[in-house]
């Protein structure tokens, strides 16, 4: 008897707990018939209240299902968009959350950094720069911040979500994908989000690329001219180098304006030769005095071309002074003059305590150093015997002073262990040379 009243007790459970689960199986397929029906979709199929809850939807080409996720899932349901298919190319488009990235793999960034920093995007680079437009990043932020796992994979918007945000959450999802089925015209939307878009690192990448893409059209150059006057130097400094001669005065103006030390630098690069040497010098003494060292390394590097004696001895002083990279890239800088003044003071910078200056200066006397400059540079060897970076450069500049001796042959020139005084270059035997017995100080060219 107890055996039967148990039975029965246990039947009456479980009928109770189907009936439970049916009832909420239908209550929630009625919260996502609301969902879809208030936005436009017409239902097309569900599944029955007490099995696996889906349902399939569809407005015209576009087919969205809801379902509860196979396996453990942290959320309660799955919506997937069907994107009917979008511009050429748009298969290959992947859009995923940062964290699915895997380890060194390539990927496409738009130039907004908190977008980029939230997503892994990988697909045609046009086709991704044109279509993620600020509506476009925006609307993806606003379902990542609402939703997880989120992905874009094989023409398909997929989301998970937890069941009571589906009403929220699935207008944003119906307008990403209407928005990627859309025919684009990649030229023009390239143009127009350089010109608009509210992120200066947009507007720049998509200049760069219509640049790159669409090079010689008049709506690229024109493009390229609006964009010397924007409002970001570094969308300014990159236009006016697209533009060539065009855009001269706005790397002028870039170089002198010192606003932004990076911008300063790279304009007084591109303008080289163009930019003239009284207002280099100009600018060297503005960027000295506020620290600017890329506009400063700039000018040094282009006071390099100049043979005037002020010059030289800019460079002098500058490579004395400074205790920073600035005075190695002043003496990288006096060996690109070529002036026989600047050996003496290259000579003199091998005994700094600084390595990058004494590698610089050999460098640099590699370049106009004469037979004077040969026991300099390996005496700066011998005293960093195990810096292979400085031994490396004082040994190529001794090479490089060896082959430019009247009469010289490659390995003429070596350094005898013998008392210091006269170097030799020996006619006779290939590889000798040698240091003579006369009173030390004096280097000749042996005759004989």
């Amino acid at each position: 008897m107890g055996e039967l009243i148990a039975g029965l007790c246990f039947v009456l459970y479980g009928s109770g707990l189907a009936l439970l689960v049916s009832r909420l199986g239908r209550k929630t397929l009625q919260s996502w018939q609301s969902a879809v029906t208030s936005c436009g979709l017409r239902v097309e199929k569900t599944s029955n209240p007490w099995g696996r809850l889906w349902l399939e939807a569809r407005d015209g080409p576009l087919a969205v299902k809801i379902q509860v996720p196979e396996g453990r899932r942290k959320y309660r349901c799955q919506i997937t968009v069907g994107i009917p298919p979008g511009p050429p190319g748009f298969s290959g488009v992947r859009i995923r959350r940062e964290k699915t990235k895997p380890s060194g793999a390539h990927e496409i960034e738009i130039g907004d950094e908190p977008f980029d920093k939230a997503f892994y995007i990988v697909g045609p680079e046009r086709l991704l720069t044109a279509l993620l437009d600020v509506e476009m990043r925006q609307l993806l932020v606003s379902v990542n911040a609402q939703s997880m796992d989120l992905e874009i994979v094989n023409g398909e918007l997929g989301v998970g979500t937890f069941g009571g945000g589906i009403a929220d959450l699935l207008p944003f999802l119906l307008d990403v994908a209407r928005r990627c089925a859309q025919p684009l015209d990649v030229a023009q939307r390239l143009a127009d989000n350089a010109r608009q878009d509210p992120d200066a690192g947009v507007r720049l990448r998509n200049m760069l690329l219509l640049a790159r893409e669409f090079p010689g059209e008049p709506a690229t150059r024109e493009v390229l001219r609006t964009a010397c006057a924007d409002a970001s130097p570094r969308v300014r400094l990159r236009a006016a180098q697209e533009l060539g001669a065009e855009g001269r005065a706005v790397l002028l103006e870039l170089a002198e304006s010192i606003a932004d030390d990076e911008t300063s630098a790279q304009a007084v690069s591109s303008l080289g030769r163009e930019l003239p040497v009284e207002r280099t010098r100009a600018l060297l003494v503005q960027a000295l005095r506020r620290r600017l060292h890329q506009t400063a390394r700039a000018c040094l590097e282009a006071l390099g071309g100049s043979t005037a004696p002020e010059d030289v001895d800019t460079l002098v002083k500058v490579m004395a002074r400074e205790k920073s990279e600035l005075a190695a890239a002043a003496a990288t800088a006096l060996g690109k003059t070529g002036s026989p003044a600047a050996e003496p003071p290259l000579i003199q910078a091998l005994q700094s305590e600084t390595r990058d200056l004494q590698v610089a200066a050999a460098d640099a006397l590699a370049r106009i150093g004469t037979v004077a400059a040969v026991l300099p540079l390996k005496e700066a060897a011998e005293r960093s015997d195990r810096d292979p970076v400085l031994l490396k450069a004082t040994r190529q500049a001794i090479a490089e002073i060896q082959l430019r001796l009247p009469g010289a042959s490659p390995g003429q020139l070596s350094l005898a262990g013998t008392e210091a005084g006269r170097l030799s270059l020996a006619p006779t035997e290939a590889g000798q040379l040698s240091l003579a017995d006369d009173p030390a100080g004096q280097l000749s060219l042996g005759g004989s």
